[in-house]
């Protein structure tokens, strides 16, 4: 077994761009397979360490000659260039699944293409049921039923607050409590009449 691995793990091992390691082939400063598919490792850090001794690429090359002859987490060199190989069996892992497509195997073009299709037309049903219940008046906005409530809640306050300016004077001249709470009682009626009519009007400002 040899320690040669692609171009892309010796990229990765680098940790430079697959252009990059392409470029250092050209400028003949690797030691590819009889093919030239691969890297031969050692022989290619060792090179590049010593020719690249005034460039960050030599010093990056001599740090991972140093962590490939260690071979990895306890590996041997050959170990490890076999680790970084990808296996026959492997396959890439399945993309991150939004919301809405649990179950659609993402990386089938035809799948994802329906599944998002299907979900954009039953976000369009939505809408259409959402614009039908305000059109019926079934349906109101929250900025314009917080903003009717808090007026509503203000004139509730002022009006009460108004009472005493109203009824001072009458009060004032009245020592039987009786009367000072038929008076009362009056002011407070008239203020509640005139919130049930507001309150009443709101359906039409909705």
């Amino acid at each position: 077994m040899s320690d040669e691995i692609t171009k892309s793990a010796f990229a990765e091992l680098l940790g430079v761009s697959r252009g990059y390691i392409s470029q250092l082939c050209t400028a003949n400063r690797l030691v590819l397979s009889g093919d030239g598919k691969k890297v031969q490792v050692q022989t290619s850090l060792e090179l590049l360490a010593s020719t690249g001794s005034a460039e960050k690429m030599g010093l990056s090359a001599r740090h991972a000659l140093e962590r490939w002859k260690k071979g990895g987490a306890g590996l041997t060199v050959q170990e490890a260039a076999q680790a970084l190989q990808p296996g026959p069996d492997s396959t890439p892992p399945a993309p991150t699944v939004p919301g809405g497509f649990e179950g659609v195997d993402l990386r089938n073009p035809i799948a994802a293409y329906n599944a998002a299709r299907a979900a954009n037309e039953f976000k369009r049903g939505e809408q259409i049921d959402i614009d039908l219940a305000k059109s019926r008046r079934e349906l109101i906005s929250q900025e314009v039923s917080v903003k009717l409530i808090a007026d509503l809640a203000a004139t509730t306050r002022a009006s009460f607050e108004r009472i005493p300016d109203r009824i001072a004077t009458k009060l004032a001249a009245e020592s039987d409590p009786h009367v000072v709470y038929a008076l009362l009682e009056e002011a407070i009626d008239e203020c509640c009449v005139m919130l049930s009519k507001q309150a009443a009007k709101l359906a039409g400002k909705l």
